[in-house]
């Protein structure tokens, strides 16, 4: 009788609330080195060994840590280099391997960003960074109530 093969566990098992607040502070680091312009602190964020991948927007695919790290150390180096602001990340994963899905805001265009993080023993490091164009998303806010309008209550009939 053949041997079935051990199962493996789900790509997108739920992390614990430690383990995504990890992945999310390694994220939120990546953005903060962009922003400061730290080279240094964007070179620790990636991962020192192993397949690593960048593709920043209407550019050709990175696939050497070496022009990586170059090419970032050329984008923060710009006079026009923008800042970015992250919101709505979205994580997912499983043990050793992270997905962060994010919105970035610049000042006059938003993208969706995918990282890729992977669990070393000294912490989460990027692996993957794939940031692209989508429709802008403006913020909700609350409409403005009057206050001498009454605010009527929606679960009555009448």
């Amino acid at each position: 009788m053949p041997r079935r093969p051990p199962r493996l566990p789900p790509l997108l098992a739920e992390f614990d609330d430690e383990e995504r607040d990890a992945v999310i502070a390694a994220n939120r680091a990546f953005y903060r080195a962009f922003n400061d312009r730290d080279a240094a602190a964007m070179d620790l964020l990636w991962s020192p060994t192993g397949s690593v991948v960048c593709l920043h927007p209407g550019q050709a695919g990175l696939y050497d840590r070496a022009d990586i790290m170059a090419s970032w150390r050329a984008i923060m180096r710009h006079p026009e280099a923008p800042r970015v602001r992250c919101t709505q990340e979205w994580v997912v994963g499983r043990p050793g391997l992270a997905i962060v899905v994010c919105r970035e805001i610049l000042a006059d265009v938003q993208l969706m960003a995918t990282n890729t993080f992977t669990r070393l023993s000294d912490g989460w490091r990027i692996i993957g960074h794939h940031s692209g164009p989508v429709p802008s998303v403006e913020p909700q806010q609350p409409a403005p109530t009057t206050p001498s309008a009454p605010t009527r209550d929606r679960r009555k009939l009448h």
